[in-house]
């Protein structure tokens, strides 16, 4: 079984929690067999006790993806810069990892006909449940947990969005979890992560953030719905438009 753990910089005012994450991933009780740091800053090189990879352009968090696959693995471990590891934490996504599926620590359950369906979806948190939940997409706070073949699927609904014209910008954590089934797992203290400074920095700074996440959630909805997933949209009474069930999207 072989697990590479990506982290992702771009701050400078995280760069020093770099050392601290690769020092906790070294020493879990299961280690990430390759770490990977890809900083994502033209303005700034780091270096470091890993595999780094300094790019001379920003690409943003998706870039974070297409550098995993550089290193083929069973699985996947992504981690953002303000957080570290518990010593039990890549232990604890194993105990419930399985292929074709995304696993984190936050997800939500969504109704598409709010307006502001992410901000006010249904939330759920791996230390507030005692067994796995499915949602229909994980939140980027932490961390995430991924097989190979999810990988398919995002590209595959990439794809589809690009032949639209659709400008990529900060949703890439929602296309990989909703373009696959994803599970909110449980968690103890010592499997799940710590806070790091955040250097008062991040994506959710940004005064469009919250008004990009609920469009493109609105957007993914009906591709995660084709998913073999538990009928979240029952639940909610929200009948799925005939024309959106043969939309010719399949799942690969």
């Amino acid at each position: 079984m072989r697990i590479v753990a990506i982290i992702l910089h771009y701050y400078p005012e995280r760069t020093e929690n770099i050392s601290r994450i690769v020092k906790d991933l070294k020493e879990n009780s299961r280690p990430p067999d390759e770490i990977i740091v890809f900083n994502n800053n033209p303005k700034m090189t780091y270096s470091g006790n890993c595999t780094v990879i300094n790019s001379n352009k920003n690409y943003e968090g998706r870039a974070r993806y297409p550098i995993a696959l550089l290193e083929p693995s069973d699985y996947y471990y992504f981690i953002d810069d303000d957080v570290t590891v518990n010593k039990n934490t890549i232990k604890n996504f194993l105990k419930y990892a399985s292929d074709n599926c995304c696993y984190g620590y936050w997800g939500k359950i969504i109704n598409p006909k709010v307006s502001s369906c992410y901000r006010k979806g249904e939330e759920f948190y791996g230390k507030n449940i005692n067994k796995s939940k499915e949602v229909d997409l994980l939140v980027g706070k932490g961390t995430f947990f991924v097989s190979f073949s999810v990988f398919k699927n995002m590209l595959k609904t990439e794809e589809k969005f690009l032949k639209e014209g659709f400008i990529f910008g900060r949703e890439e954590d929602l296309i990989l979890s909703m373009s696959n089934r994803c599970f909110v797992i449980p968690v103890e203290k010592d499997s799940y992560f710590k806070d790091l400074n955040d250097g008062g920095v991040g994506y959710c700074k940004n005064p469009n953030h919250w008004k990009m996440r609920n469009e493109m959630a609105k957007k993914l909805y009906p591709i995660r719905r084709k998913a073999d997933s538990i009928s979240i949209s029952d639940n909610l009474g929200i009948k799925i438009k005939k024309e959106i069930k043969q939309n010719g999207y399949k799942l690969l």
